[in-house]
C-alpha cells in the first residue's frame, strides 16, 4: 500500500471533532469523509455520510469527488463511493434551474474528464456507474449544451482499433454508448429525439462493423472445434454490448428503419445470426457452458429486435426483407417448444419450478414466449391497425396499406390460423407436471400466481397463448369457431375422460364467450355435462372442478337471463363444500372468486339464492378464515361484499357471521393497509344493505373509523376514503336522536377540512348529514366554532367542487338555529359570534368585494374577481339565510366582520347583490335572495321606515319583484290554485312524495328539512305586499312614499310591478 494511502488512513483514524458544517472542504477531509461513510462501524457510517451531505451544496465537491474517484492509487471502496455521490448528486444538482445547481465551468470539468477517464477505467463496477453519470448528463445536455459527446464516442471507438490502444478502450468505450443510447432512446422532447436520430446512421454503421468482425472471429473460432473460453469471452461479451446498442438505435433512432438501406442490410443479417447462433448452441457442450449462456443472451437480443420492430415500427417490420419468412421461422420454434411441452421435458434447474417462473425459463422457453409475442404484434397489425399504426404522411399511408396486405395474405392464412390454434388449445393451454407440483405444493401461492400471470402476459407463455388464441378466434370467427366447437362436442361429454384436454377446451370456450354466445347452447352443455362432472370422484377431477366454476364465471355474465340459476347455485355449492376430498383447497379458492362473476350481474335475484345462500355463504366465510394470504382473502371478501350488495336485506341472517369475522381479520391484517380497505369498503356495504338493522354494530364498526380517520396515525393515507365511505353510509342509516359514540367523532372531520386533500368532498357530505341528524350538537359550543375554522380554511383553497357544498353547509347550520329555542336573537347572534371569530364571514365578505370592485371597473384596468357566477351565488345564499334570519343581527354582522359602517358594507352588497341577481340561473335561489333581500327592509321594524340607503335601491327592489314573481307564476291558469301563483310552494307535500318502504332515515330528514324552508311555505307575492305596505305606512303613506321615494324609479319598471296587481 502506498505512503499516500496510510497518511490517508492515520488522518482517518483521529477522530473528527468538527461538526460538518465546520469542517471545510479539502480533498483530504473529502477522502476521510468517504472512508468514514464506507467504514463498518456505525458511528463513523453516520458521521461520514452526514459531512458528505453537509457539502452536497458547497461549490467544488463534486469536483473534489471526481478528483478522487480518477485517482487509481486510492482504495476501490473509496473511489467507488467517490463516483456513487458524483453519480447521485447529477440528479439533484445538474440542472441549471434546480436549487444550488453546479457551476457551468464545474459542469464542464466534470463531463470531460468522465469521458476520458471512463474509456479507461480499469474496475468494471465503477466504470459502470461512470458510465451511468455520462448518459444522466447525455439526456439534460445533449444536444444543445453538449453536442460533442456523441462525436467523441465514436471517435473512441474508431481509435480503440489501433495496436497501441489501451485494450480497455473499447469495451469501456463500448459500455459508455449502450448507458447514453439507453437514456437518448427513452427521451420524448422532439428536439432531442431528432438530434438522436441524427446521428443514428453514423453510430449504426460503425457499430455495425465492430459487431460483424467479433462475431466472425469468435463464430469461427466455435466452428474450428475450440472449446476454451478465455479467448473467446471478451470478443463474445463485446459483441453483445454491441448488438444491444444496435438494438436500440434501430428501434429509436431510426423513424423509418425499413426506408434506410444500412437497416436493411443489418436485417437480413439478423435472420443469418440467429439461425447460426441457434445450431451453435444446440451443439455447445457441458465443456463451455460460459459461451453457450453468452450465445444465448445473442439469441435473446435478437428476438428482442424482432419483436420490438413488429410492436414499434409495424410498418417497417413488413416491409424489411424476409418478416413472413422470420414469422414462419419462429413459429417453427413454438412448435418445437410444443414437442417439449408434450413430454414435458424441458430440462430445468429447479425440477419443481414452474413453466412460467421468469427466472427458471429454459432458452427454448424464452425464445418461444418472444415468438408468441411477435405472431400476437403481428395479429395486432393486421387486425387492428388503427390502434398499432401511427402515419402522417401520404406515403405513411401507402406503407401501411401494404403492410397489412401482406401480412394478411401471406403469413395469417386459412391453415396457418387453424394451426395456430390447435397447437395453442391442445398444447399451451393444458397443465403441466411442474402445475400440479405447485399445485399441491402452495395451493395458495400457486392461485394467487395464476392471478398475477394473467395480468402480466407478456412475460407467461399460457397466458400469452391465450391472448394470442383470443385474437385468432375474434379474426377468423368464421373459420375457427366450427372448428372449436367440432373439436369440443367430440369430447364435451361426462364419459370422456381424458382430463387435461378437456380442461384445455374448456378454457378455450370460456375465452372465446363473446365469440361463441351465439353458437354454443350453453344451458344445454351445463345441464347434460357440467353438473354431472362436476360430481364425478375420481382422480383429477378437482382439475376440472376448477376450470368448471372459471367457465361459469365467465359465461353467467354474457348470458345471465338463460343460464339454469338453480344448477350453477348447486354446483357452487357443492365446490365450496370441505368435506368433499376433491374440493381442495385451489378448487375452493377459485370457485369462492369466481361465485363474484355469477352473483353480479344485474338479473340476479336474491329470493331464486336465497335457498342455496347458508351453505355457500358459510363455506365462503369458513374458507376466508382457512387461507393464509392476504390477497386471497381480499379476493374472498370481495365476493362476500358483491354477495352483500346484490341480496340486499335478504344477508341479514348472515350478517352476525360476517361481522364476527371481520374485526379479527382487521386485527390480523397489521401493515396490510389493502386488506383493511377491502374490510372498511365490505363494511360499508353490509350497512347499506342492513338499514337501520345495521344499528346493533355500530359499537364494532365505530372504532374502526375512528382509528383510519386518526390524524396522527400512518393509516390516514390509506384509509382514509374508505373510512368516510363507511362513515358516510352509517350516518345516511343512523336514527335520531343519534348515539352519544356516532356524535363523538365528528371533530374528526375538521382536520379532514383543513387539510383540503381530494377527501373533502366527502367529508362535507358527512358534516351535513350530522347536521340533519344533530343540530343541535353541531351548533354546541365544543363543535360550532372549530367548524366554522376549518370551513374557512376549506374555502380559501377550495376548488368548485367543494365550493358549492362550504356555502350551503354554513346556509344549514344558519337554519338549525331554529332547532335550539325556536331561532331566538340571541341563539342567532351566539352563531354570528363564531361566523366573525372564525373569520369565515370576512373571508365571504372578502371574495364578494372582489366580485364587485370587477363590476365598477371597465376596459383594459378592469380587475379579476377572485369569486364570480355560481360561487358567488353560493356566497349571497349565506348572507340570505343570515338576512332572513335576523336583519338586524345580519347588519350587525357584516359591519363587524368588514371592519366598516353598516351604512358602507350595506351599500356595496346590496349594488353587487342586485347586479349578480338575473345571472342566477337556480329559481329556487332566486326566491330565497328576493324574500332575504326584501326581509331586510325590516331592519328597523315592521312599523318604522327602514334606512334610506336601503330605499336608494328601490328601483332594483322592484325589477327583483318583478322578476321573481312573473317567473314563478308561470303556468299557473286556475285562480283557486291554493299555491296562489308560486309554484315553489309545496302545498299538502304534494311535491315531496310519500315516505317509500325501507328509506333511509336520512332521506325522511332531507325532505322534513326541504319542506321546513321558507322558500317551499313561503307565498312570493304575500311576503313582498305585506313588507311593501309595512315599508309605505312606514314612510308616512302611500302619497309621501310616492313623492319621496316612487318618483325616483323609471316609469317602466313600475309598470310593470303595477301590472302584476300585488298592490
Amino acid at each position: 500500500m502506498n505512503k499516500q494511502y496510510h497518511t490517508h488512513v492515520r488522518k482517518m483514524q483521529e477522530p473528527i471533532e468538527l461538526s460538518g458544517e465546520a469542517n471545510p472542504l479539502t480533498l483530504r477531509n473529502l477522502f476521510n469523509a468517504l472512508v468514514s461513510a464506507g467504514s463498518s462501524t456505525q458511528q463513523q457510517v453516520q458521521i461520514g455520510s452526514q459531512q458528505l451531505q453537509n457539502w452536497e451544496k458547497h461549490e467544488q465537491y463534486y469536483s473534489l469527488l471526481q478528483d478522487i474517484f480518477v485517482d487509481y492509487s486510492l482504495p476501490l471502496e473509496v473511489r467507488y463511493l467517490a463516483i456513487i455521490q458524483l453519480k447521485n448528486g447529477i440528479d439533484k444538482y445538474w440542472r441549471k434551474t434546480a436549487t444550488n445547481a453546479i457551476k457551468k465551468h464545474e459542469r464542464d470539468q466534470i463531463k470531460t474528464r468522465a469521458l476520458e477517464v471512463g474509456v479507461l477505467e480499469p474496475s468494471p463496477l465503477v466504470a459502470l456507474h461512470n458510465a451511468l453519470m455520462v448518459a444522466k448528463i447525455s439526456r439534460y445536455e445533449f444536444p444543445n449544451d453538449w453536442p460533442e459527446v456523441i462525436p467523441w464516442i465514436t471517435s473512441s471507438l474508431r481509435s480503440s482499433a489501433q495496436p497501441d490502444v489501451n485494450p480497455l478502450q473499447l469495451p469501456r468505450t463500448l459500455l459508455i454508448l449502450l448507458q447514453v443510447v439507453k437514456e437518448l432512446s427513452t427521451v420524448r422532447i422532439n428536439k432531442s429525439r431528432t438530434a438522436f436520430q441524427s446521428v443514428s446512421p453514423e453510430i449504426f454503421q460503425l457499430l455495425g462493423s465492430i459487431y460483424i468482425d467479433m462475431v466472425n472471429r469468435w463464430v469461427a473460432f466455435l466452428e474450428q472445434g475450440h472449446t476454451s473460453e478465455e479467448p473467446l469471452l471478451a470478443t463474445i461479451e463485446q459483441s453483445l454490448v454491441c448488438l444491444k446498442v444496435i438494438r436500440r438505435l434501430i428501434i429509436s433512432g431510426f423513424e423509418h428503419p425499413s426506408r434506410a438501406k444500412s437497416v436493411q442490410d443489418f436485417w437480413e443479417l439478423t435472420h443469418v445470426h440467429f439461425t447460426k447462433f441457434y445450431s451453435l448452441v444446440e451443439i455447445l457442450t457441458a465443456s463451455s457452458p460460459q459461451v453457450q449462456k453468452w450465445v444465448e443472451k445473442h439469441l435473446l437480443q435478437l428476438s428482442k429486435l424482432h419483436v420490438e420492430m413488429a410492436k414499434s415500427h409495424p410498418a417497417s417490420f413488413a416491409l424489411l426483407p424476409g418478416c413472413v419468412i422470420l414469422a414462419k421461422s419462429y413459429w417453427s420454434l413454438v412448435v418445437k417448444l410444443g414437442e417439449a411441452y408434450e413430454i414435458d421435458g424441458l430440462e430445468r434447474k429447479t425440477p419443481s419450478s414452474s413453466s412460467d417462473s421468469h427466472e427458471e425459463k429454459t432458452l427454448m422457453e424464452k425464445l418461444g414466449l418472444k415468438a408468441l409475442l411477435l405472431i400476437r404484434a403481428c395479429a395486432k397489425m393486421a387486425f387492428n391497425p388503427a390502434q398499432t399504426f401511427k402515419y402522417q404522411q401520404p406515403r405513411d399511408k401507402e406503407e401501411k396499406k401494404e403492410s397489412v396486405e401482406l401480412i394478411k395474405s401471406q403469413l395469417f392464412t386459412h391453415d396457418f390460423a387453424v394451426n395456430v390454434m390447435e397447437l395453442l388449445v391442445t398444447t399451451f393451454f393444458k397443465f403441466r407436471k411442474t402445475d400440479f407440483e405447485e399445485w399441491e405444493e402452495d395451493p395458495e401461492e400457486w392461485e394467487k400466481k395464476g392471478e398475477e400471470v394473467s395480468e402480466a402476459w407478456e412475460f407467461s407463455i399460457r397466458s400469452c397463448s391465450e391472448k394470442l388464441f383470443l385474437d385468432l378466434v375474434i379474426h377468423f370467427k368464421e373459420l375457427l369457431v366450427p372448428r372449436l366447437l367440432n373439436v369440443f362436442y367430440s369430447f364435451a361429454n361426462p364419459q370422456n375422460r381424458d382430463i387435461l384436454l378437456k380442461d384445455s377446451l374448456y378454457s378455450a370456450i370460456g375465452l372465446a364467450t363473446a365469440s361463441l354466445e351465439q353458437h354454443l347452447d350453453f344451458n344445454t352443455f351445463l345441464e347434460s355435462t357440467l353438473v354431472p362432472e362436476v360430481q364425478m370422484h375420481e382422480q383429477g377431477y378437482n382439475v376440472l372442478r376448477r376450470r368448471i366454476a372459471i367457465l361459469l364465471g365467465q359465461w353467467v355474465p354474457v348470458k345471465p337471463g338463460e343460464l339454469n340459476r338453480v344448477a350453477i347455485y348447486q354446483i357452487f355449492q357443492h365446490l365450496l363444500n370441505k368435506q368433499d376430498p376433491l374440493n381442495d383447497l385451489v378448487v375452493r379458492i377459485t370457485a369462492g372468486r369466481q361465485l363474484r362473476n355469477v352473483l353480479d350481474p344485474y338479473e340476479f335475484s336474491a329470493p331464486g339464492f336465497m335457498p342455496y345462500a347458508t351453505p355457500i355463504l358459510q363455506n365462503l366465510l369458513a374458507l376466508i378464515q382457512e387461507v393464509k394470504l392476504a390477497e386471497i382473502k381480499m379476493g374472498l371478501l370481495e365476493t362476500v361484499r358483491v354477495a352483500v350488495v346484490k341480496m340486499e336485506d335478504h344477508i341479514s341472517p348472515f350478517s352476525d357471521q360476517i361481522m364476527t369475522l371481520l374485526p379479527p381479520l382487521w386485527a390480523q391484517s397489521g401493515e396490510e393497509h389493502l386488506m383493511k380497505q377491502a374490510i372498511l369498503t365490505l363494511l360499508s356495504s353490509l350497512i347499506q344493505s342492513l338499514k337501520g338493522e345495521s344499528i346493533r354494530y355500530h359499537a364494532d364498526i365505530l372504532p374502526l373509523i375512528q382509528s383510519s380517520i386518526d390524524p396522527q396515525s400512518e393509516t390516514i393515507v390509506y384509509l382514509l376514503d374508505e373510512a368516510l365511505d363507511l362513515w358516510s353510509s352509517i350516518i345516511a342509516q343512523a336514527p335520531a336522536p343519534a348515539s352519544p359514540e356516532l356524535l363523538s367523532l365528528l371533530p374528526g372531520l375538521f382536520p379532514i377540512f383543513e387539510a383540503a386533500t381530494d377527501s373533502a368532498p366527502l367529508a362535507l357530505q358527512i358534516a351535513e348529514s350530522y347536521i340533519l341528524l344533530a343540530p343541535q350538537e353541531v351548533l354546541h359550543d365544543r363543535n360550532r366554532f372549530q367548524l366554522l375554522v376549518s370551513l374557512e380554511t376549506l374555502l380559501g383553497s377550495a376548488t368548485r367542487q367543494r365550493i358549492g357544498i362550504v356555502p350551503h353547509l354554513v346556509e344549514l347550520l344558519i337554519r338549525a338555529v331554529a332547532t335550539i329555542d325556536g331561532g331566538s336573537e340571541a341563539s342567532y347572534n351566539v352563531l354570528m359570534k363564531s361566523l366573525i371569530d372564525s373569520s369565515f364571514l370576512s373571508s365571504l365578505l372578502d371574495g364578494l368585494y372582489s366580485a364587485y370592485e370587477a363590476s365598477q371597473t371597465t376596459g383594459p384596468k378592469k380587475k379579476s374577481p377572485v369569486v364570480y357566477g355560481v360561487v358567488e351565488t353560493d356566497y349571497f345564499s349565506v348572507l340570505a339565510r343570515l338576512a332572513l334570519a335576523s336583519p338586524r343581527t345580519f347588519m350587525t354582522a357584516i359591519s363587524a366582520a368588514s371592519g366598516t359602517s353598516e351604512e358602507h358594507v350595506i351599500k356595496w352588497i346590496l349594488s353587487e347583490w342586485f347586479f349578480h341577481y338575473d345571472n342566477i340561473g337556480n329559481v329556487t335561489q332566486k326566491k330565497l335572495h328576493a324574500l332575504a333581500l326584501t326581509h331586510l327592509l325590516s331592519v328597523n321594524g315592521s312599523d318604522l321606515s327602514p334606512p334610506t340607503y336601503l330605499l336608494d335601491h328601490l328601483q332594483s327592489y322592484l325589477t327583483t319583484w318583478t322578476d321573481i314573481v312573473t317567473e314563478l307564476s308561470e303556468g299557473f291558469q286556475d285562480p283557486s290554485d291554493p299555491r296562489g301563483g308560486d309554484y315553489l310552494i309545496f302545498w299538502n307535500n304534494a311535491e315531496t312524495g310519500k315516505s317509500q318502504e325501507n328509506e333511509r332515515p336520512e332521506s325522511i330528514r332531507r325532505r322534513q328539512w326541504e319542506n321546513a324552508d321558507i322558500v317551499h311555505n313561503t307565498d312570493i307575492r304575500d311576503f313582498v305586499k305585506k313588507r311593501l305596505q309595512a315599508v309605505i305606512i312606514g314612510c308616512g303613506g302611500e302619497q309621501r312614499f310616492q313623492e319621496e321615494w316612487l318618483v325616483n324609479v323609471d316609469r317602466e319598471v313600475t309598470t310593470a310591478f303595477g301590472a302584476l296587481g300585488i298592490l
